[in-house]
C-alpha cells in the first residue's frame, strides 16, 4: 500500500472541503440572513401623553421604526456570511500564490 496515495487523497478532499463546502456554507447564511431581513415588521402602536418636550431632550420622529429580533439576527448572518467569505477569498488567494511560488510547506 502506497502511503503517498492516502496523503494525496487526504488533500484532495481537503482541498475540495475549501474550494467547495465554505464558500457555500457562507452564501447559504447571506441567503439565510436576506430572508429573515425580508420577512414583515410587526408595526406596533404607543403612545403618552405629556407636556412638550424642552430643548435639550431628543425628538423622536414620526414613523420610527425599531429593528425586530429577525432583523437583528438577518443583520448578523450576512455580516458573518461576508466574513466568511472574506476570509476564504484570502484564504485562497494567499494559497494560490504560494503554489506558484513553489514553497511546499
Amino acid at each position: 500500500m502506497d502511503p503517498q496515495g492516502n496523503r494525496s487523497s487526504g488533500r484532495a478532499r481537503k482541498n475540495l472541503l475549501g474550494s467547495v463546502a465554505v464558500p457555500l456554507v457562507a452564501a447559504a447564511m447571506l441567503l439565510a440572513g436576506l430572508v429573515f431581513l425580508a420577512q414583515p415588521v410587526q408595526q406596533e402602536d404607543f403612545g403618552w401623553f405629556a407636556y412638550a418636550p424642552l430643548a435639550t431632550e431628543a425628538v423622536l420622529p414620526q414613523g420610527l421604526m425599531f429593528m425586530g429580533a429577525s432583523a437583528w439576527a438577518g443583520s448578523a448572518l450576512i455580516g458573518v456570511g461576508l466574513l466568511v467569505l472574506a476570509f476564504w477569498s484570502g484564504y485562497r488567494t494567499g494559497r494560490q500564490a504560494r503554489d506558484r511560488s513553489g514553497d511546499s510547506r
